[in-house]
């Protein structure tokens, strides 16, 4: 009995032992489902991950771009701090074309200041210069015509200007509300489609020229549209590629290239003393001063209310002053107002605006200068290549550049100094990223001044 009961317990226990179970086909679908999901996560996380990386050495690249691009702006601006110390440097009674802020490679040409992070200060080639390459130095501004100051024959003297535009520049500063023939006054620019009021006074930028009537983009800078003086390829290619030009092989500049409105001469004379002032001064200053004697002194004060320029003062004698002194001059002749031209004034201001500086200015702007052609403008620029600078206006008469006639007309508009400076400093670090920063500097005063300020981004 017991023995049939444990077979009874024996085969009920095999037959309830589960089996293993077969695979459906629902359960194969559903894993292949899971693996292709799998198999798409993986694919999307992959993409992402490699757009991250993408983006990560996009961002990485940028933030380098504007590393070097900070890194080429102090670099252009240490060249504008160069700058400034080699003028500090300069000690000369006159500016030339020999002073080394006009040209000085050693200082202004590709100064490295780290590895491959490197400088330069760049103007306008010399005029005459075989090298069509950069000047490496500053831009003197009283080698420019001042717009501000210019009167009609000096503006009209300048081949880029036309006659309506000479009338529109003149109304522009000149103060009141008379429109010259081809000029325009308020009125004008306050009827146009987007209207502005005119200056009616000095121009305080030299871009302000472009809203002046008559005086557009393309006329203002002509070939010249980077204002660097240097002939691209650009500019020299014809219409292929903006702006408009001849393919000569020569650089139009515009009026931008030979225009101002900041030059001007301080009051002083060479050796930095007030200049004598003609129309307030008295016997006893002149005869000191000038080594005249006092007869001619006495004669000079009485005669100072009627004078209009200082060319006035030629034929000018004392009565019975040589006799009372033989070594002192006793008359004014043109060649002693030469000699003495840089001591005497009629003006009490303390900047003459607008003076050309003899020594740096290009054949148009001296040509423009009354009493100047152009047979004497090369006879300037001969004379300043092979013989040397001008120490002085007066100069111009000892060397015969100028007759009498052109001295008498030319040389209040003539300086021999130079107190305006334009720096074009070009930073470049090693990896070609480049940065540009343009300073008008004004070292006139007790320390420099910017008076303009311009920088790439």
């Amino acid at each position: 009995m017991s023995t049939r009961f444990g077979l009874r317990l024996h085969r009920s226990a095999v037959h309830s032992t589960p089996g293993p179970k077969r695979s459906t086909g629902r359960d194969s679908r559903r894993r292949g489902a899971v693996l292709i999901v799998v198999m798409w996560v993986l694919v999307i996380l992959g993409m992402l991950l490699l757009g991250l990386n993408r983006q990560v050495q996009a961002s990485s690249a940028r933030s380098q771009a504007q590393l070097d691009a900070v890194r080429a702006h102090w670099l252009a601006r240490a060249g504008v701090e160069r700058a400034l110390a080699v003028l500090a440097d300069d000690v000369s009674n006159y500016d030339s074309q020999t002073d080394l802020w006009y040209d000085d490679p050693f200082s202004f040409d590709d100064v490295e200041l780290a590895d491959g992070f490197v400088v330069r200060v760049v103007s306008p080639p010399q005029e005459g210069s075989p090298d069509d390459g950069p000047r490496f130095g500053l831009d003197d501004e009283a080698s420019r015509m001042n717009l501000n100051t210019a009167d009609r024959a000096l503006l009209s003297g300048m081949t880029d200007v036309r006659p309506e535009q000479v009338d529109a520049l003149i109304d522009w500063v000149d103060g009141n509300e008379e429109a010259e023939p081809g000029g325009a006054e308020r009125g004008y620019y306050q009827r146009l489609s987007f209207p502005y009021e005119i200056r009616n006074g000095p121009m305080r930028t030299h871009r302000e020229a472009l809203l002046v009537k008559g005086i557009d983009r393309a006329e203002f800078f002509a070939e010249d549209v980077d204002t660097d003086g240097l002939l691209d390829r650009r500019e020299n290619d014809g219409d292929e590629t903006w702006p408009p030009d001849s393919p000569d092989g020569r650089l139009e500049r515009g009026l931008a290239g030979i225009s101002t409105v900041y030059s001007y001469e301080l009051n002083k004379t060479l050796s930095g003393e007030d200049r004598v002032n003609v129309k307030e001064t008295d016997a006893d200053t002149l005869t000191s001063r000038l080594g005249i004697t006092r007869a001619l002194a006495d004669r000079i004060v009485e005669q100072a209310g009627q004078l209009n320029s200082v060319f006035d003062l030629v034929g000018v004698r004392g009565e019975g002053g040589q006799e009372e002194d033989e070594d002192s001059t006793n008359e004014v002749t043109l060649e002693w107002l030469a000699e003495h031209f840089e001591e005497l004034t009629l003006e009490s201001d303390q900047r003459l605006m607008g003076r050309v500086n003899v020594n740096t200015a290009g054949r148009e702007v001296l040509e423009a200068v009354p009493g100047i052609d152009a047979k004497t403008a090369d006879s300037i620029l001969n004379q300043r290549s092979t013989s040397g600078s001008f120490l002085s206006v007066g100069d111009l008469l000892k060397t015969k550049a100028l007759t009498e006639d052109q001295f008498r007309e030319a040389a209040n508009f003539l300086t021999v100094r130079s107190n305006v400076l334009r720096v074009r400093s070009i930073g470049r670090t090693p990896s070609g990223v480049s940065r540009s920063i343009v300073a008008v500097v004004d070292r006139g005063g007790a320390s420099p001044t910017i008076l303009y300020w311009w920088q790439s981004e």
